[in-house]
């Protein structure tokens, strides 16, 4: 069974989103940047995975209802994520210990649910000012 951790909570409530969110994804580090009004100013900020194995986006329409209850406006860590046993399951066998496979999984409003397989990640330093 599924279980989550909570990793990181939005400053913000992602209703206060200015710009919506923005992904970059270079390869092995992903980017997801936001942006919220705090009090009349805006500022801006991110989530950064490293070492990714695999992400993917739901639009919110076609979010279910537990992703939403459980990651909405929150970072959190999946256990026994079907995901990471698929992951797995198609790497070859000799090769299943090189990664470590951690799936993170956020919810914003308007905008869908963001999940991605890395090894760790990290808060990037608020800014002021929207994404675009």
């Amino acid at each position: 069974m599924q279980t989550t951790s909570e990793c990181f909570t939005l400053p913000e409530p992602s209703t206060s989103s200015v710009s919506g969110v923005r992904l970059e994804f270079p390869g092995g580090v992903l980017r997801l940047y936001f942006d919220y009004d705090r009090d009349g100013v805006i500022y801006n900020s991110g989530l950064l995975f490293k070492n990714v194995r695999a992400h993917r986006h739901t639009a919110e329409l076609h979010c279910v209802a537990w992703q939403i209850e459980k990651s909405y406006d929150r970072l959190v860590k999946i256990t026994d994520s079907k995901l990471v046993e698929e992951l797995l399951e198609s790497t070859v066998e000799d090769q299943r210990s090189s990664w470590v496979l951690n799936h993170y999984m956020i919810y914003f409003d308007s905008d869908g649910c963001y999940e991605v397989v890395a090894e760790d990640w990290k808060v990037l330093p608020e800014n002021q000012g929207s994404l675009n």
